[in-house]
């Protein structure tokens, strides 16, 4: 009896044991799959070489993805994609747009429609550059999202007598006013070009492509912000006295002072992988420099980003990945005072096929030629040619 009523009550244990692990599962999926939703990640933005910059909308509400599920970031994105995004970048307030008028015919129960009159009322979106119809559901020009993004970041300085050599080998057709706009879009580091110096102004872009450079209106907006607090507070830099001396220009002495320190350097807008990058700086009054770097807006290290050295006097480097970099020196002289400097240069992947052909071929006959690209990377950074 005593056997039976032992394996009973070993039977009893081990079903409650197991009733409460399975508890402790189902706690700990619904903990896990509540994570997962609050960081909502797209499935095909994982391993895109616009991934981190995906994250970061995504995180801030700007990316809402499609109803399947997906970012779809190589699609090429429509004007009325393009104008839903930079009016949830800007944060604007749809109630502002209710006295928008006239407003385009073919917008009206769009989804973007609040969105495309928000931007019209905030002059991001000219009227006149497109009459009475929008057509929000074709692909937005190259130029077109260089003209947005100024307005929404620069656009008290549009000049559009701006007589400025960008550089770009393909602005010939273009008018006094969009070179205008390409002007400060680069000077601001919103577009920087392509390796071969075009722009490709009437091109298409992918979503991927529209997210970066929503990014880099940011950054560029948070520059020019920073600009004007330092013009507003600028100020002579105050003589810094030597504590060190006995001396004082009252008492037949000297005094002494450390100037602020001066210091910059030059990056090319676009270079390859692993391509020699020469950084020539200029400074003076610099006692010590410190070099950081970030790829896409995130912080990286410096070392496993990079071939070569960067001392204070710059130096020659590679660098090892496609993508959007920063370079930030910091100098400082020998008071302590510090200043910062920062470039930015996008890295494009070295373009190289293999083909194949028979060995032997009559006359006249058709010979099939089977090309592929040698680096996956190239597949997908193909699809990353807005940078304009």
């Amino acid at each position: 009896m005593q056997g039976k009523g032992g394996n009973l009550i070993m039977k009893y244990k081990s079903k409650r044991i197991i009733n409460i692990l399975l508890i402790v599962c189902i706690l700990m999926t619904n903990f896990i799959g509540s994570v997962f939703a609050a960081k909502h990640i797209f499935s095909d933005s994982i391993g895109h070489w616009a991934e981190e910059t995906i994250n970061i909308l995504t995180e801030r509400g700007v990316i809402q993805g499609y109803p399947d599920g997906l970012s779809h970031p190589d699609n090429i994105i429509t004007r009325g994609e393009f104008s839903a995004l930079l009016a949830r970048t800007m944060e604007l307030d749809a109630k502002e747009s209710e006295n928008v008028a006239p407003i385009f015919e073919d917008v009206i129960g769009h989804f973007a429609q609040k969105d495309i009159e928000a931007l019209v009322y905030e002059g991001i979106i000219m009227i006149e550059d497109y009459g009475k119809l929008y057509v929000p559901n074709e692909p937005i020009s190259r130029m077109e999202i260089i003209k947005m993004l100024v307005r929404a970041t620069v656009k008290e300085n549009h000049d559009s007598d701006c007589t400025c050599e960008t550089g770009f080998i393909d602005e010939d057709n273009l008018t006094k006013d969009e070179v205008g706009y390409i002007c400060l879009g680069k000077q601001y580091n919103i577009i920087s070009g392509y390796p071969d110096r075009s722009i490709r102004p009437d091109g298409e872009s992918t979503r991927a492509e529209a997210f970066t450079m929503l990014i880099r209106q940011e950054k560029a907006k948070e520059k020019i912000e920073e600009e004007k607090a330092n013009d507003k507070n600028k100020q002579e830099e105050p003589i810094d006295k030597d504590s060190n001396t006995g001396n004082s220009s009252s008492s037949g002495g000297s005094s002494n002072y450390v100037p602020a320190p001066k210091y910059s350097f030059e990056l090319p807008p676009t270079a390859y992988v692993d391509e020699e990058i020469g950084i020539v700086t200029m400074s003076s009054n610099v006692k010590s420099v410190k070099w950081e770097i970030s790829k896409d807006d995130i912080p990286i290290d410096l070392i496993s980003a990079i071939d070569g050295e960067l001392k204070a006097d710059g130096g020659n480097i590679k660098i090892k990945s496609v993508g959007s970099y920063t370079f930030t020196a910091i100098a400082v002289n020998s008071r302590g005072k510090e200043i910062k400097h920062e470039e930015n240069i996008d890295i494009y992947p070295i373009v190289s096929a293999e083909f194949k052909l028979p060995e032997t071929a009559h006359t006249d006959t058709t010979i099939e030629v089977s090309v592929w690209a040698v680096d996956k990377q190239i597949l997908s950074f193909l699809y990353q040619s807005l940078k304009p």
